[in-house]
């Protein structure tokens, strides 16, 4: 769902009442926790918060805090600091708010009560006239008063949409490779949690790649880190074309990454990776201050196929045991881990 302010606003609509519902604080915090869970947008948090719902009174501070702690907390500390004491501001000017509304209406109506008093006790036409008169006067003050309190809200509310961005940008941010633009290593298990889910969910495939850049120790060596970087970018370049839809591309750590690949089975994750590792083996680099070329850039890489029940580790796991054969066997080249042991790989063409 996109960030407009009207999804925004839907999305608070539908947070707020079911924080109420189960006794949470509403504080950033919780607020973000509850915000993410009715986006939608993070499938482990919302397994977590359906488990924790079906528990009478499970919502305890230091499970609300948990559920922060392990799926927003990824968020730049600084930005929520200072959101959250933004947040808190609004909140006390909300409070107040509705302060005021209170007593302007039980104001209001202790003056209707009134009048509906004194007019049983009337004795003329020009005393009912002034009783109505002044109950008028605090309709239209209290009219008023209930204007430019939803003129307030609507402000507010636009203030804690602005909020809600800026909180989301913080948490994209810390989920992102600063050198790549990819996935982050926190992201991709989040992503590879949430791929299991569906795959458990819906019974449907679920693979994953792990790839890494042969001999970069000697890119380095030879051309200096920057270079280096740069061949870490063009590799990431390479995913971010080649990798489509549901799909998740990310940096797992150095010269590595990974690629998420749901609802896929073994063969078309073992196309996608010869198409990877073809289009990073035939490209011709040059550096660009001395137009000097660069050695042949290649990748091996492993394919992992998830086994139902298992966590994320384990296909990790396999998946690299996949990427060291592929590695062992002479670099440049994709192996399935079903092959490992069988002496069959995919060798280039």
């Amino acid at each position: 769902m996109s960030n407009t302010a009207e999804t925004t606003a839907e999305l608070a609509r539908l947070a707020l009442p079911l924080m109420s519902r189960h006794g949470i604080p509403l504080t950033p915090r919780n607020y973000a926790v509850w915000y993410e869970y009715v986006s939608g947008a993070n499938a482990a948090l919302k397994e977590e918060i359906d488990r924790l719902r079906s528990d009478e009174g499970a919502f305890t501070e230091a499970a609300n805090d948990a559920l922060f702690q392990q799926f927003v907390s990824e968020c730049d500390v600084a930005a929520f600091q200072r959101i959250r004491a933004e947040m808190r501001q609004l909140l006390r000017e909300v409070g107040a708010s509705l302060l005021n509304a209170g007593e302007d209406a039980e104001r209001f109506g202790s003056r209707v009560h009134g009048a509906v008093a004194e007019i049983e006790h009337s004795s003329s036409v020009d005393q009912i006239h002034d009783l109505l008169r002044a109950v008028i006067d605090e309709a239209r003050a209290m009219r008023e008063s209930t204007n430019a309190l939803r003129s307030h809200f609507d402000t507010k509310t636009r203030e804690i949409q602005t909020l809600q961005h800026e909180l989301d940008r913080a948490r994209k941010r810390a989920l992102t490779d600063a050198l790549t633009g990819l996935a982050n290593r926190e992201a991709l298990y989040e992503a590879v949690e949430s791929a299991i889910h569906d795959a458990d969910e819906h019974d449907t495939d679920l693979c994953l790649l792990l790839v890494d850049i042969d001999y970069f120790k000697r890119v380095n060596d030879t051309h200096g880190h920057l270079v280096g970087d740069r061949v870490i970018r063009f590799v990431a370049s390479t995913l971010k074309r080649l990798v489509k839809g549901k799909d998740t591309a990310a940096r797992f750590g150095g010269e590595e990454f990974a690629v998420v690949l749901p609802d896929t089975p073994a063969n078309g994750a073992m196309a996608l990776a010869e198409n990877i590792r073809r289009a990073i083996a035939d490209a011709r680099l040059v550096r660009s201050d001395t137009r000097e070329p660069l050695s042949q850039i290649t990748v091996s890489i492993g394919v992992g196929s998830y086994r139902r029940g298992e966590a994320v580790n384990a296909l990790l796991d396999r998946t690299d045991q996949a990427l060291y054969a592929a590695k062992s066997g002479g670099r440049n080249r994709v192996t399935n881990e079903n092959a490992i042991g069988d002496g069959f790989e995919v060798s280039p063409g």
